[in-house]
C-alpha cells in the first residue's frame, strides 16, 4: 500500500473573522496575534488559521 499525503487547505482569515473565530475583540486579539500577520501588499492583511492556533497554543502553556 502506498503512502499518501493529505493536502488540508489552510483557511485565510481577516481580522474580524480571525477575532470572531477565537471570541476575543479586535483591540486585544491585534495585542496578542500583530506577530502573525501576513501583509499582502498595500494594507491588506491577513491570517493563517494555523499560525493563530500554534500562537494560541504558545500564549496559553506558556
Amino acid at each position: 500500500m502506498a503512502d499518501r499525503q493529505i493536502v488540508v487547505e489552510e483557511e485565510i482569515l481577516n481580522k474580524e473573522e480571525a477575532a470572531r473565530f477565537l471570541k476575543i475583540g479586535i483591540d486585544n486579539f491585534t495585542k496578542l496575534y500583530k506577530t502573525c500577520a501576513d501583509r499582502q501588499g498595500g494594507k491588506t492583511v491577513t491570517y493563517k488559521k494555523s499560525v493563530i492556533l500554534d500562537r494560541y497554543d504558545a500564549l496559553c502553556n506558556r
